[in-house]
């Protein structure tokens, strides 16, 4: 009788999860634009549909931005780690990070900024 119980519970995570998984992947919505912040402020806004390359530099280092296909990637950059690197292209959040070089790439779906926060 145990068994059964472990069972159903375990069963009724799994399509928790599931359910979890699927809204947050297959209902994100592509964003058109990415908004560069640096160190808090926002430096720049890139429109995803044109290709092309740029470099943002802050006082900690710099990074390598790389805008193909309607996605972005940070495909260089002068931190250690490199995480931000890793992340690979992307269009849709979250947002790409990179900690050392106090760098946020994050994601809207208009060019325009709705407000920000210090």
């Amino acid at each position: 009788m145990k068994t059964k119980h472990w069972a159903l519970l375990l069963g009724a995570v799994f399509l928790l999860l599931a359910g979890i998984v699927s809204w947050q992947y297959l209902g994100a919505k592509t964003a058109s634009h990415a908004e560069i912040w640096v160190d808090g402020v926002l430096t720049q806004t890139v429109d995803l549909s044109r290709d092309g390359e740029y470099r943002i530099e802050s006082a900690q280092g710099w990074n390598q931005l790389t805008v193909s296909g309607g996605k972005l990637a940070v495909t260089a950059a002068s931190c250690p780690d490199g995480d931000c690197v890793r992340c690979g292209p992307r269009n849709t959040n979250p947002p790409i990070v990179c900690l050392p070089n106090r760098v946020s790439i994050r994601f809207s779906e208009s060019g325009e900024m709705d407000g920000a926060v210090r």
